[in-house]
């Protein structure tokens, strides 16, 4: 079974284990729930999106310190280069973790540190690192704005729009992104999670080069067309969307549909500890429920590479990086 190598969709604060929760409540005097384990990751069925999110609780109680974050992303390069992953690009939203007197900036530089450090140990994986704006957070933007602008090419990649989607009309944040296209940094936007096609028409009128989850374009077939034309990248993430009843049923899914449409599909965890995935597992139930073969798989993760925020040369680094190890797996 091709095990999955690229994902461009995975939330740092989404993937913490349980092990590292537990020394770091221990570490900051934070009495431990008494089911850590449950309340780190969703059940089965959540109500919805924002019934989900109550899984980052924890994780955004405990990353308030430099030294927590840093470590936080040292553990999770780490492990995605332990499970041989190619690329991933990791993301965050700074302003959350800044009540114990961090700034943003700190925080993006503490996730940086910890990111550089596991690659000097796993130097074969690349790692970009996106930056969130979450949605209601507009005090917030213009500091994250600013960290990417700062960072970008030296370890970030792009931003991202994120949250409880629906919240806040779309339309709202055409000014943020018009400020960040216009100055070259690349975006992607969670759309079309919560039911929403017409969020996805207006992400990609901004300029959106990947869309997030996107599980709602399915239901028309102006913005499949869209899609299709703008050539944007589909992060799907199919036990999130589960989970999160952006889909009713696993069947429901439109992965399949999306692909043989023509749509760019890649395969994602979306959080993998929330979601109590990997992307191998991903690409497990994506195989029994739907019939992908490991050669559409592969073919999944060299789409993620050439969406990937990453340089030309890079890009053509990593893809024979991918090529070689599909060719060693086929021998």
């Amino acid at each position: 079974m091709y095990p999955g190598r690229v994902e461009l969709h995975l939330h740092m604060d989404g993937a913490l284990t349980e092990a590292f929760a537990r020394e770091c409540l221990k570490q900051q005097g934070i009495k431990e729930p008494e089911d850590l384990a449950a309340a780190l990751a969703a059940q089965p069925l959540c109500e919805n999106l924002v019934d989900y999110l109550k899984c980052f609780d924890i994780p955004l109680r405990i990353l308030q310190y430099a030294e927590t974050l840093e470590r936080c992303a040292f553990d999770l390069v780490c492990r995605l280069a332990g499970q041989g992953y190619v690329y991933a690009e990791l993301r965050f939203a700074p302003a959350s973790h800044c009540a114990k007197s961090l700034t943003q900036q700190q925080a993006v530089e503490a996730v940086l540190r910890g990111i550089r450090a596991a690659r000097v140990q796993y130097p074969e994986i690349g790692i970009g690192l996106l930056l969130c704006f979450m949605v209601g957070g507009d005090a917030d933007h213009e500091a994250t704005l600013n960290a990417a602008r700062q960072y970008l090419g030296q370890g970030v990649v792009g931003v991202d729009m994120a949250g409880a989607e629906g919240m806040v009309p779309m339309e709202h944040y055409r000014p943020l992104f018009a400020r960040a296209k216009a100055e070259g940094i690349p975006f992607t936007i969670h759309a079309g999670e919560c039911g929403s096609w017409e969020n996805i028409l207006t992400a990609l009128s901004f300029g959106a080069r990947r869309i997030g989850h996107s599980t709602a374009a399915i239901r028309s077939p102006q913005c499949m067309e869209r899609l299709r034309e703008s050539g944007a990248a589909l992060e799907c993430c199919f036990t999130s969307n589960l989970q999160t009843r952006a889909v009713a049923t696993p069947a429901e899914h439109p992965i399949r549909a999306f692909q043989q449409a023509g749509l760019r599909v890649t395969v994602n965890t979306d959080n993998p500890t929330v979601s109590a995935t990997t992307l191998a597992n991903e690409h497990r139930v994506l195989a029994d429920q739907f019939g992908f073969s490991d050669e559409e798989f592969y073919r999944m993760d060299r789409t993620a590479l050439e969406a990937a925020f990453v340089g030309e040369g890079e890009r053509k680094a990593l893809l024979a990086r991918l090529e070689t190890l599909w060719a060693e797996g086929q021998s």
